[in-house]
């Protein structure tokens, strides 16, 4: 079940560089997904407390003007505290790939009730990062589909009480 939808949340968004990004629809491969466009090189952050049980997962793919240079692009999904930053997955892009791909990363760790009397994950906003990388000199568009916190029913339900 859908917690959080980074779209709906964009707006929210640090975004570096601040201009150049936008939100659209695209279709790759015959399935049509709801997207953040992003330049390469780029970074989004969202500083958000993350429900119980949380996964991450977007579908990423590589966008070209017509006659640009493919040179291959790195997504990569991380989380921040303000102190550390933890990479959490990520996958490279190249001309060969023609559709979606999948990318997800693990966020249980940042939330529920843990054996401490100091650390506390869910009165922590984390800062969720997506971040694209050029390995080559040509421009390129990052394309990050439907990117969206998902969890169980009850977890849902719990994270929607919490945050409002």
């Amino acid at each position: 079940m859908t917690a959080l939808d980074l779209i709906r949340e964009f707006d929210r968004a640090e975004k570096r560089p601040a201009a150049d990004f936008d939100v659209s629809t695209f279709e790759i491969g015959g399935v049509a997904r709801p997207a953040i466009v992003a330049p390469v090189p780029s970074r989004l952050v969202w500083p958000l407390p993350l429900p119980r049980r949380g996964v991450l997962r977007t579908f990423v793919a590589a966008g070209y003007a017509a006659g640009e240079a493919r040179a291959p692009i790195r997504l990569r999904v991380g989380i921040s505290d303000h102190r550390i930053y933890e990479g959490l997955g990520q996958v490279m892009l190249t001309h060969a790939d023609r559709g979606w791909t999948e990318l997800r990363a693990d966020l249980s760790a940042y939330a529920g009730w843990k054996w401490s009397l100091f650390y506390r994950p869910e009165r922590i906003s984390w800062r969720i990062v997506l971040s694209a990388d050029a390995t080559g000199g040509a421009p390129a568009r990052a394309l990050w589909g439907s990117p969206e916190v998902l969890t169980d029913s009850q977890s849902a339900r719990q994270y929607s009480t919490r945050r409002r």
